[in-house]
């Protein structure tokens, strides 16, 4: 008999995990959704067919902020001393209101005083420009954490660190942050597991199912104001015993 195959890919654009120490605190990347059928990774595949994306669903460990700290004087070697000492206030400020500033692309560790001088300086949006990225952190607490909140205290927190010659912050978009994320990877393992052995009930108890992928990355996404979406991309396939 022909064998009958169902994928179960996810089809939204992720960045997978990068091999991370347990505990570290990773920046969830993708836009912000709601979890709607119009969603592309809960949605139809590719072409209009086939199931949509199997994970889990939970909620966010913190709000991140990306702060730019910059500088613009002509002279190179002023803007970084000038941005430095706006990112050492920045530091001493961020402490004493419970705001932490951690670093990284994927996996998210402190800055201190000490080391923040090993942060890469990157080049800003115009000329003469140098700058250095950083993260605000706060944990989600309460019943209903919001977005909106948490932009305004670190709008406010920043519009009160004071400049110095030409550095200034700027302040991007808040999103999530989540710890250990390879934790949940059990959880979405026994998602899919029971997704696909549900498929092959529906055919009957001479069909069973083999599932491949399962090693892959683990995969992450925004999902709603405060939660996060993880899957595998995987695909399985119903046959007779």
């Amino acid at each position: 008999m022909k064998k009958l195959i169902l994928l179960a890919a996810a089809i939204v654009v992720a960045a997978p995990i990068l091999p991370l120490a347990a505990q570290d605190t990773v920046v969830v990347t993708g836009s912000r959704q709601d979890r709607s059928a119009l969603n592309a990774y809960l949605g139809p595949s590719r072409g209009g067919s086939g199931s949509s994306a199997i994970g889990v669903t939970r909620r966010a460990d913190y709000f991140v902020t990306p702060l730019f700290v910059s500088s613009d004087s002509r002279n190179f070697e002023e803007r970084r001393e000038e941005l430095f000492t706006m990112l050492g206030e920045t530091l001493r400020r961020a402490d004493a209101q419970g705001i932490d500033i951690v670093a990284g692309r994927y996996g998210l560790e402190p800055v201190t005083l000490e080391n923040m001088r090993e942060l890469p300086l990157m080049g800003g949006n115009r000329p003469d420009t140098n700058r250095v990225q950083i993260f605000a952190r706060i944990p989600l607490r309460g019943n209903d954490p919001k977005v909106s909140k948490t932009a305004e205290r670190i709008q406010a927190f920043v519009k009160a660190i004071p400049a110095t010659g030409r550095s200034f912050i700027d302040v991007g978009s808040t999103g999530l942050a989540i710890d250990d994320p390879e934790q949940y990877r059990g959880d979405v393992v026994r998602h899919i597991a029971k997704e696909a052995t549900g498929y092959a009930k529906a055919f009957g108890n001479d069909y069973g199912v083999t599932i491949t992928g399962l090693d892959g990355d683990l995969y992450f996404q925004q999902s709603s104001e405060t939660e996060v979406f993880l899957y595998i991309e995987h695909s399985f396939e119903i046959s007779p015993k």
